[in-house]
């Protein structure tokens, strides 16, 4: 797998592929389930909650 870097100006030419439509749809069992089941999703787990930290806000 390699990485490819954009720019802002690159991202901002980038269409949308998002289907809104189904996404209203999906209950959040589905999104939950979704995020699980995609390689590429970063979901943290229970453990990994424990270890974050509070940051204050600017």
């Amino acid at each position: 797998m390699s990485i490819k870097k954009y720019t802002q100006e690159e991202v901002k030419k980038l269409k949308d592929l998002t289907d809104y439509e189904r996404q209203k749809k999906m209950t959040e069992e589905e999104i939950e389930e979704g995020a699980k089941t995609d390689p590429d999703a970063l979901t943290p787990t229970e453990e990994d909650f424990k270890k974050f930290r509070k940051v204050k806000k600017k």
